[in-house]
This record gives C-alpha cells, sequence and structure tokens, in this order.
C-alpha cells in the first residue's frame, strides 16, 4: 500500500511538472522570449484609448517635451508574466510601415496597432503595447491594459511611459 502511495505521489507530481512547463496565460513557454526593449526616457506620453475586441488597439502618443519627438510605426505586444516582460509570440507576420512621424512639442496623435499579428485576439492576463520604435528596439513607450476573462480590455493612464 504505501509503494502504491508513493508511486501515484510521483506520478502526480510528474504530472504537474509537465502540465506547467507546457503554458503560461495561455502561451506555450517554448515560444516565450524575454522583452529586451530599450525604454525611451523623454516625457512622451502613450497610452491606450480604444480596443477594437479581435481588430486592434488605438494608442495616444503625447508629446511632453519642449521640442519635436520622432516616432516610427514599429511595435509588439508583451505579456508579464511571474513578474517578468515577455514578448507575446506572432501567429502570422507583423508588417507596418517603414515611416518616421515628428509630433510638436504638446501635440498628441493616436495610431492604430493590429492584432492580427497575434492571432486576433490576447489571452487574459497584464500586458502592455511596446510603441514609436523607428526599427532599432530604441526609445520605446509603453501603454499597459488587462485582458479580463471575459475577455473585455481594460486599461488606465500611466505615468510616465518610459522605463517600464
Amino acid at each position: 500500500m504505501r509503494r502504491l502511495l508513493s508511486i501515484i505521489t510521483i506520478s502526480l507530481i510528474a504530472c504537474l511538472m509537465l502540465c506547467s512547463c507546457g503554458k503560461a496565460n495561455g502561451y506555450k513557454k517554448k515560444d516565450l522570449v524575454t522583452v529586451n526593449d530599450n525604454a525611451g526616457h523623454e516625457s512622451i506620453l502613450a497610452f491606450v484609448v480604444d480596443y477594437n475586441e479581435g481588430k486592434d488597439i488605438t494608442v495616444k502618443i503625447k508629446n511632453n517635451t519642449d521640442k519635436v519627438f520622432c516616432y516610427g510605426e514599429y511595435y509588439t505586444i508583451q505579456v508579464f508574466i511571474e513578474g517578468v516582460w515577455y514578448y507575446v509570440p506572432y501567429t502570422s507576420e507583423n508588417v507596418v510601415h517603414d515611416l518616421g512621424h515628428e509630433l510638436q512639442p504638446g501635440q498628441a496623435y493616436t495610431q492604430t496597432y493590429s492584432l492580427y499579428p497575434y492571432g486576433g485576439k490576447l489571452n487574459p492576463g497584464h500586458y502592455r503595447i511596446a510603441c514609436c520604435d523607428i526599427g532599432d528596439g530604441n526609445n520605446i513607450y509603453y501603454a499597459e491594459f488587462n485582458v479580463m476573462a471575459d475577455m473585455s480590455l481594460k486599461w488606465e493612464i500611466v505615468e510616465p511611459t518610459a522605463d517600464g
């Protein structure tokens, strides 16, 4: 009886370990890559202002500096799991316009980012969109949001967005 109990216990522990190694927040752990962005350091505010479920997220970018802010359309969606930010894996190719934009001091602009490269939906969890990149992974600004269990999106303005 004792031996049977030991075998069952070992089997349960092995099953739990195998199951926990497979997924995190609905994403395959083997597909998760730790974020290595370089956050911007200027007084640029980025925050989510709209969410079209399954299609896109709109972010407002505001230049709170006294100089022209130049930014691009490159972006990534990142998920916060167990104290670490990871890039959400693509399910299809992410294509953006390789353009530079200028934002005058005090001005704001909204930019819409597609969820198509991420399968059109995000699993419940805490996320951020890393935006304003010109393609070199530097000067990134973040807009954080939560995807709830009912797949609705909740967000709040987070200041500053740099060094997130």
